[in-house]
């Protein structure tokens, strides 16, 4: 598996390695540490450039990608999104109540 530095990454995906390394902080991707240098591997690359997708494309929120991330596994399919969602409306519906 191969690794890129989180600032090349971030320019392939035409993001910023701040976006990036909030996805880590919300538990999405994970990242690799080295010299001092932060890195990601070839499959969080792909997750990442999925989750821009959900969010900037699709206009999901924080909590609807969250439920999708939780739900699928690679390769990640756009066109289930909706279904996803659909099914599982109620979920995110109670835990606004709830929070």
């Amino acid at each position: 598996m191969g690794y890129q530095q989180i600032s090349v990454v971030a320019a392939s995906l035409r993001t910023s390695e701040e976006t990036l390394l909030e996805f880590k902080g919300k538990g999405w991707i994970q990242t690799v540490t080295r010299n001092q240098a932060v890195f990601l591997a070839a499959d969080q690359s792909y997750l990442s450039k999925y989750i821009l997708h959900l969010r900037d494309t699709k206009h999901l929120s924080d909590e609807q990608i969250q439920l999708i991330l939780s739900i699928q596994r690679p390769p990640y399919s756009a066109a289930q999104v909706d279904e996803i969602l659909a099914e599982h409306a109620g979920a995110l519906i109670s835990s606004h109540i709830s929070s």
